[in-house]
């Protein structure tokens, strides 16, 4: 199999769970088996409702923009901003939200691999 590219402009823009989600690399795009790599593209207010995989951990790795991400049953909060990357255990209800001025761009790894 070949090794797959994408520009971010390139890629397919679809609304998810209230934010914007662009497809870099999934078993239907590209081939993967083991994992999923999707970018959050947020402007100022929007973000990802609540919500949970239960068969899948989550990295999230902030590249531009500030924001908030919630997680476990408290909410407990954290802030996130460029190069802060947090590892999101199966299981664990979690959202995000830009609480910034500019767009805020997270790079979302999951696996393995599903939807």
């Amino acid at each position: 199999m070949p090794v797959a590219q994408k520009k971010f402009e390139e890629t397919d823009v679809k609304t998810v769970l209230g934010g914007t989600i662009r497809t870099f690399f999934t078993k239907e795009t590209v081939g993967t088996e083991d994992l999923v790599f999707v970018m959050g593209d947020f402007v100022p207010g929007e973000g990802l409702d609540p919500h949970v995989h239960e068969e899948q951990e989550e990295v999230y790795y902030c590249v531009s923009g500030n924001g908030t991400v919630w997680y476990g049953e408290d909410k407990k909060e954290t802030p996130i901003e460029p190069g802060v990357g947090l590892w999101i255990p199966r299981g664990t209800e979690h959202a995000v939200r830009n609480t910034g001025s500019e767009k805020l761009i997270i790079a979302f790894f999951l696996a393995p691999g599903r939807k």
